[in-house]
């Protein structure tokens, strides 16, 4: 019986670490269903629909930090500082034109994903402000957060590869209490959706954990049979925490973590049923990669791996959506909520197919 089990498990033979972009991919996918809002659809029993203890972006922000720590280790210092940097570039020229070229569709009449850009706005302003992330609009605040982040990865990297990832351990976590106790002292001036001072500690705690994976992944080896008994424990808490929440068994616990706007405070109880979750994740697509991974690994993986494009392009998607078909209308029913879903993540993932075939075309191309 356990050999069958094991069986199941993820092989770990290829330098990628599938499970990363696979669970990267399911964030992803979790976030299209949500911002993409239906009155009424099927996958909102798995997504929870924003209004469970954990989101979409939570697993965003803790999985690209965790990325760029093993990438950093593989890489060493100064590989790892330009391509941070130029990562950091990427995520600015995006976010910025999400901003701005929402704002002009919106302008032009369009219906988009948020409200309606204020017009009595100044718009020179704006678009100074956009420039300097301190003005976001329609979805381009999520990204501005990650460039922030970006932009102090250097000098947490530069600690951890001189030996003083305690340094960025306890700036992070005293950050974090700030953020809880004297929010005004830990502000920044970047206009986003979340509170960043709290959750800049998801995006350095995967930092860290990434950094230092080969010494954690050496340190459970060694220790297998406390590694599994946790593991065990992480899953049936994990479980018996969504029957508290399907049952309103504790409906204190509800308001607390969840509340009116549980994104941007991350108060500790949610921060961890957060962490509670996000290993829980982990091990199910660790121990169960076998049957997970040839039943959504098709879907996931791509989106996953291409996180940025499959951000901007839920974006894009709603555009059509929103303004060729009664949308509000026609997604009161349950079917057709699920099929404008599947249609969009359907989209989604055959650009990204689309856009890698042709890259690769150019390169044969190039090359002969």
């Amino acid at each position: 019986m356990l050999q069958w089990f094991r069986a199941l498990h993820y092989p770990n033979i290829s330098k990628r670490d599938l499970r990363i972009d696979w669970l990267r991919g399911f964030a992803l996918f979790v976030m299209v269903i949500d911002h993409i809002v239906n009155d009424s659809s099927l996958f909102y029993s798995l997504t929870g629909r924003a209004n469970f203890y954990i989101s979409a972006a939570e697993g965003f922000y803790f999985i690209s930090g965790l990325t760029l720590g093993i990438l950093a280790t593989r890489q060493g210092l100064s590989k790892s500082l330009e391509h941070v940097l130029w990562r950091t570039w990427v995520l600015y020229r995006t976010t910025v034109l999400i901003c701005l070229g929402f704002v002009l569709a919106n302008y032009v009449g369009l219906e988009v994903w948020y409200n309606d850009w204020d017009k009595s706005q100044n718009l020179l302003e704006f678009i100074a402000g956009a420039l300097t992330l301190y003005n976001d609009y329609n979805g381009s605040g999520i990204l501005a957060l990650y460039v922030f982040f970006m932009l102090l990865t250097p000098l947490a990297l530069l600690f951890m590869f001189r030996g003083f990832t305690w340094v960025v351990v306890l700036a992070s976590l005293a950050t974090y209490i700030l953020s809880q106790t004297y929010p005004n002292v830990v502000e920044v001036p970047i206009s986003t959706l979340f509170f960043e001072a709290a959750w800049q500690l998801l995006f350095f705690g995967g930092l860290v954990i990434g950094f230092h994976r080969e010494r954690l992944s050496r340190f459970w080896a060694k220790n297998h049979h406390l590694r599994d008994a946790l593991g065990w424990l992480t899953l049936l808490a994990g479980a018996l925490f969504i029957v508290v929440k399907v049952r309103d068994l504790w409906p204190e616990l509800n308001q607390v973590v969840i509340g009116n706007e549980p994104q941007q405070q991350l108060i500790w109880p949610r921060l961890l049923l957060v962490i509670l979750y996000l290993q829980a994740f982990y091990l199910l697509i660790t121990w169960f990669w076998k049957p997970l991974n040839r039943a959504t690994g098709w879907l996931l993986i791509p989106l996953g791996s291409a996180s940025l494009w499959t951000f901007t392009w839920h974006l894009i998607v709603m555009l059509p959506l929103y303004n060729l078909f009664d949308y509000a209308a026609l997604t009161s029913n349950i079917w057709v909520g699920t099929a404008f879903h599947v249609l969009s993540l359907l989209v989604i993932w055959s650009s990204i197919l689309l856009y890698r075939r042709w890259r690769k075309s150019n390169v044969r191309g190039v090359a002969g």
